[in-house]
């Protein structure tokens, strides 16, 4: 009876004990992306052109180099416009300064002149 109680506690113990086996799961490690290349592309269509080849034939064009002839022009005429109003600046305040010389000099002429008349009236003797 003790072997059956035994056999039975026993039995109990392993019976009854937690079961703690992992549980694997396979998880599928595959990446998101494909393995070819979806990359577009400028040559997909007959008529296609990269961005290279489209800016250079711009640029070529006679509208783009009429332009930038426009542009020089502009510029050019923008520069002597300056150049031309520099000048005339130059030449008013050369003037300006040439008008200021000669009031100063008529007003010292015209001191000078009264001053030669005012010590020519006291040099003249009085008799009395």
């Amino acid at each position: 009876m003790k072997d059956l109680l035994f056999f039975t506690l026993f039995l109990l113990l392993f019976s009854c004990g937690k079961n703690n086996t992992e549980k694997v799961i396979s998880t599928n490690q595959e990446s998101a992306v494909p393995p070819y290349d979806t990359i577009a592309k400028d040559s997909f269509s007959a008529g296609a052109v990269s961005v290279d080849v489209a800016r250079r034939i711009k640029m070529s064009s006679q509208k783009y180099q009429d332009s930038l002839r426009e542009v020089k022009r502009k510029l050019e005429e923008e520069k002597l416009a300056n150049k031309l109003k520099e000048e005339k600046d130059k030449a008013d305040k050369k003037l300006e300064e040439e008008k200021k010389r000669a009031e100063e000099d008529a007003r010292l002429k015209r001191e000078k002149e009264k001053q030669k008349s005012d010590a020519g009236i006291s040099e003249t003797p009085t008799h009395p």
